[in-house]
């Protein structure tokens, strides 16, 4: 996701469910458009909405939930034959929060209370974009489990079991006749409900211009990747099987560290970040299926924390942390 890879924190204030309704967006896009065809395998059904999702343009509203918390939305989405899309998102409920994205990029907000501005890294959301089914298919087993009805719609459900424990069952919904995710449910190892998206009502077809434009929409400071800068040089010393770092090595911006790993679903990043004295407490925070687990390390006279957020079991999150060692003098590893 591309958001994991935010400069700054991606767990505080509103950029937090922001970054998670992003990512649910491009996981949608990515699996967009297309009828099921009951002559194509799994596989075959879901490269084909891959290939046919640049031609989506759509309007609706949905509702999403995580840990009993909702929240609901409006999206409009436009896109051409070229594989270039634009799409505006804004919440309906609570203090204002609209934003515009172009080609998955975050192009600007407008928020009521702001926070901290973003940095964005553009490398791996082109690198997300591509739909990797042999990843995914050491992950999880994928099966069709029956059709359902979603804001007046049919829907093929589909299910996304995970082959081992260091990943959720995801659960989605597409609507059969325009192959648009209705609806997912991502669940937890005992089954409860972590987080929910779906549609309450959606309408497929060309959206005017003057939808796709936001008053007062501040621009959103993208940061380009240099690899060049100082900053502290850490391994993993492991991560679950499938998952595979989305860039060479890890970006180097502003006195952190971070990599983003990613298993055609799941996605999480390891930050590695300088700090004083004083910020030194151990920390593990779950809203939903977003775990942050950060533990404070030394090396020599410099003190950091790792952090590892993602979508992941707490108990995956916390061995890949205790993983990361920290060289003064070597390059990380992919």
């Amino acid at each position: 996701m591309p958001c994991l890879m935010l400069v700054l924190p991606a767990w505080k204030g509103a950029s937090s469910v922001w970054c998670r309704l992003a990512w649910l967006a491009l996981l949608a896009a990515l699996l967009t458009t297309g009828r099921w065809a009951a002559a194509l395998t799994l596989d075959e059904q879901l490269l084909q909405w891959q290939h046919l999702q640049e031609r989506t343009s759509y309007h609706g509203s949905f509702v999403y939930e995580r840990t009993g918390v909702f929240s609901t939305h409006e999206v409009w989405r436009q896109a051409d034959g070229d594989g270039h899309y634009r799409e505006r998102f804004l919440r309906l409920n609570g203090s204002r929060l609209e934003a515009l994205r172009s080609d998955g990029y975050l192009d600007c907000m407008a928020r009521q209370f702001p926070d901290s501005p973003l940095a964005s890294v553009p490398e791996p959301v082109l690198l997300l974009r591509k739909f990797d089914l042999q990843r995914m298919a050491a992950g999880y087993h994928t099966e069709h489990v029956g059709r359902g009805r979603v804001a007046g719609r049919d829907a093929a459900i589909l299910l996304f079991t995970p082959r081992d424990v260091h990943r959720y069952p995801l659960e989605i919904h597409f609507d059969l006749e325009a192959g648009v995710v209705l609806k997912s449910l991502l669940l937890n190892e005992q089954g409860e409900l972590l987080e929910r998206f779906q549609f309450v009502n959606l309408a497929v077809g060309e959206q005017p211009a003057e939808l796709l434009q936001v008053a007062d929409c501040e621009p959103v400071r993208t940061e380009e990747r240099a690899d060049g800068e100082a900053g502290p040089q850490w391994r993993a010393g492991w991560v679950p099987e499938g998952f595979v770092a989305v860039s060479q090595g890890p970006v180097q911006q502003q006195g952190i560290s971070s990599q983003l790993f990613f298993d055609g679903l799941a996605h999480f990043s390891i930050f590695v970040t300088a700090v004083d004295a004083g910020l030194m407490d151990m920390e593990h925070r779950q809203l939903g299926p977003t775990v942050v687990i950060s533990r404070p390390v030394e090396e020599g006279s410099q003190r950091y924390m790792i952090t590892v957020l993602g979508e992941v079991p707490a108990a995956t999150a916390q061995r890949i942390a205790l993983s990361v060692s920290l060289s003064s003098n070597g390059a990380a590893d992919d």
